[in-house]
């Protein structure tokens, strides 16, 4: 039985062992950083390959039946895997080999559900094509495949070890746009990204015992299971909430607006949300690296701090680009069928400027063994959320209304972040580490602007020439107005050298 070294046990103390960790936190950072750019252009051309092919419509198709999984999933982890992670100590093989026995078979048992009442899909969302419901059933065979790779990806997050498991997803993503490509290339429409999937899964599963090996014992430790439960349901019913509010966009938005323009709304959002990729990078280092800080709450709060200011100068720049050359940008990557997309992407843009802090900050309430906080927020806001996307499109059954009245709930709830932060973790200064970015998004929007890109980026290449253009404007405002930004990755990046 291989549980590996544990580099936990560290004899390390005081801000020693907090300057250690937060050390490999950002070497982690860079190295995630690194693994999704090059994912991420991995997954724009598959995305943008994809979206020329199968347009709005079959779009619409794969989200809905992605949603009505969804729904099931659910059920099917009762966040044992955050439990594992939250443990100061490292935990035991029996502990590992019960959270694994426990997840498979909660995951066996909601795939046969879905195997067995795939076809109401069909009552829910009539106008899905008759192959709906098998589509759903195949996918969730990746909820199993998803479960197996558990215990391994747990313990490289515990050890950091995000080198390997940026290779994992990378091939993983490979797996996926390969082989969707090829299938859409070949007329299998909407079956192809339900395959791929499926081939992505398999990879995943595979890779992951290759990159930290690992076999689960024929042991179940019930009382070690009881406490990691406890944590589990308080940080799973989060993610349940997590699902109500998300659940807006395909129930009620795709039965109002049909598929198609569900298909534009939920582009738009997906879109307008992809700095959220690299949110989830920081929050996947914060939460281990958190955990390993609870009673060290100014190494704590300075690790926040770094957290907001890094996902702050991604977001911001990339908010800013959508305001300054959004049209352009869609015309010239995505093709001419995805403008009428463009309004409702400026609304969902200006939410996720202040709406990347809570994931961020979930992450440290989470760490410190209070997700009630984010818990209990999360249920006002997707109340509230319901209420204001059925009253907007009772106005106004169009996707701009839809997005209006979604982003309500992101804007308001994440004030209301804020303010809990600074009750809960009064170290912690966000708006310093923020100045700098909104100043230099505002400058960067306006000046881009200024040049009347509508009358010259008409191309692949006036385009990188407008992109370039715009980083190195936000860029030099940063410095100009926060030396500190810079000085934080150049550190970051001679230890990533030293290493």
């Amino acid at each position: 039985m291989q549980s590996g070294p544990d580099p936990e046990g560290t004899p390390e103390s005081g801000g020693g062992r907090a300057s250690a960790l937060q050390r490999r936190a950002r070497v982690a950072v860079l190295v995630l950083v690194a693994r999704t750019v090059g994912h991420q252009l991995v997954v724009l051309g598959g995305q943008v390959y994809l979206a020329r092919v199968l347009g709005p419509a079959e779009f619409g198709v794969f989200w809905i039946v992605q949603f009505a999984l969804a729904f099931f999933t659910i059920f099917g982890d009762a966040g044992l895997g955050a439990a594992l992670i939250q443990k100061r100590e490292a935990p035991t093989q029996r502990e590992l080999s019960t959270v694994w026995w426990t997840q498979v078979g909660l995951s066996a048992a909601v795939v046969a559900i879905v195997f067995a009442t795939a076809d109401q899909v069909m009552r829910i969302w009539p106008d899905l094509p008759a192959v709906a419901p098998w589509l759903l059933r195949v996918m969730s065979i990746e909820l199993l495949l998803t479960v197996l790779r558990v215990v391994p990806s747990i313990l490289m997050e515990r050890e950091m070890q995000f080198g390997k498991l940026s290779v994992v997803e990378v091939v993983m993503t490979l797996g996926f746009y390969v082989s969707a490509v090829a299938l859409a290339a070949a007329g299998y429409g909407v079956t192809a990204l339900v395959t791929a999937v499926l081939v992505q899964g398999s990879l995943g599963v595979v890779l992951v015992y290759l990159a930290r090996p690992w076999r689960p014992s024929f042991a179940f430790d019930t009382v070690a299971l009881g406490p990691m439960l406890r944590f589990g349901a308080i940080y799973q019913t989060k993610g349940v909430v997590g699902f109500l509010n998300g659940a807006v966009v395909p129930i009620y938005g795709g039965g109002v607006l049909g598929k198609y323009a569900f298909g534009l709304v939920t582009w738009s959002q997906n879109t307008a949300f992809f700095p959220i990729k690299l949110v989830e990078i920081v929050g996947r280092v914060n939460f281990p690296l958190f955990s390993r800080l609870q009673d060290d709450r100014r190494a704590f709060a300075e690790s926040l701090e770094r957290s907001i200011q890094l996902c702050a100068i991604a977001t911001l720049f990339f908010v800013a680009l959508v305001a300054g050359i959004g049209p352009q940008l869609v015309a010239v990557i995505w093709g001419d069928k995805w403008m009428p997309a463009v309004p409702t992407l400026y609304v969902y843009a200006a939410a996720i400027s202040i709406g990347f802090l809570s994931p961020v900050v979930a992450g440290a309430f989470d760490a410190l063994g209070r997700p009630q906080v984010m818990t209990r927020l999360s249920i006002a806001w997707t109340a509230f959320n319901w209420i204001a996307v059925v009253i907007a499109l009772r106005i106004a059954p169009t996707p701009m209304a839809f997005a209006v009245g979604y982003c309500l709930h992101v804007v308001i709830g994440n004030a209301i972040v804020v303010l809990y932060v600074r009750r809960l973790l009064p170290d912690a200064r966000l708006w310093p580490r923020v100045r700098a970015s909104l100043v230099a998004a505002v400058a960067m929007a306006l000046l881009v602007r200024a040049t009347h890109p509508a009358a010259w980026v008409t191309g692949p290449f006036t385009l990188i020439v407008a992109v370039l253009g715009a980083v190195a404007s936000f860029a030099l405002v940063v410095l100009l107005v926060d030396r500190s930004a810079v000085s934080e990755v150049r550190t970051a990046v001679e230890r990533l050298r030293r290493r």
